[in-house]
This record gives structure tokens, C-alpha cells and sequence, in this order.
């Protein structure tokens, strides 16, 4: 049986090379699906606060005139009644806090 031959020290050099290579092409990999994810999820919350937002002033068309203070005003006092706050306390123990 034949001993392998030993890479000679440019051919080692140049497989380090190619390692590093092949390293800095998967962290740009990485860092490209990165921004693909966080666009996607950009898009996802603009796209869920833009319907929720629709359905409160179909709710309450009064916001749609309202100016950005008496609107969160207006929520405030909604969302810290009673029946918001026993709203929220059943989803927390029925685990929906999806």
C-alpha cells in the first residue's frame, strides 16, 4: 500500500484560501437572507398596524378627524376600562397571546 502524498505548503496556503473564501461567501449569504427576513417582517407589521387601524376607524369613524393626542387619549380610557382590562386578563389565561 502506497503512503498518500503530503500537499506541499502552497497547496495548503491555497486551501486555507479557498476556506476563508467560501467562509466570507456564507457570512454575505447569511447577512442577505438576514435583510430578506427583516423586510419580510417589516412588511407583515405595516401591513397588520395599516388593517387594524382601518378596522378602529371603521369602529369609531370619529379618529379619522381626530388629532394624534385625543386619539391615543381616547384609546387609553378604552383599553383601561374594566371590561378591556377582564378582555385581556381571560386571552393571558386562556394562553391566546398571539
Amino acid at each position: 500500500m502506497t503512503k498518500p502524498r503530503e500537499k506541499t505548503r502552497e497547496e495548503l496556503q491555497a486551501e486555507i484560501e479557498d476556506g476563508k473564501k467560501k467562509i466570507r461567501q456564507l457570512e454575505n449569504r447569511e447577512k442577505i437572507i438576514k435583510q430578506k427576513l427583516s423586510v419580510e417582517e417589516r412588511k407583515a407589521r405595516n401591513h397588520r398596524l395599516c388593517k387594524r387601524g382601518g378596522f378602529m376607524e371603521s369602529l369609531v369613524p370619529e379618529l379619522i378627524a381626530m388629532p394624534d393626542e385625543d386619539a391615543q387619549t381616547f384609546f387609553r380610557l378604552a383599553l383601561t376600562s374594566e371590561p378591556a382590562q377582564e378582555f385581556l386578563k381571560k386571552r393571558a389565561e386562556d394562553g391566546n397571546t398571539e
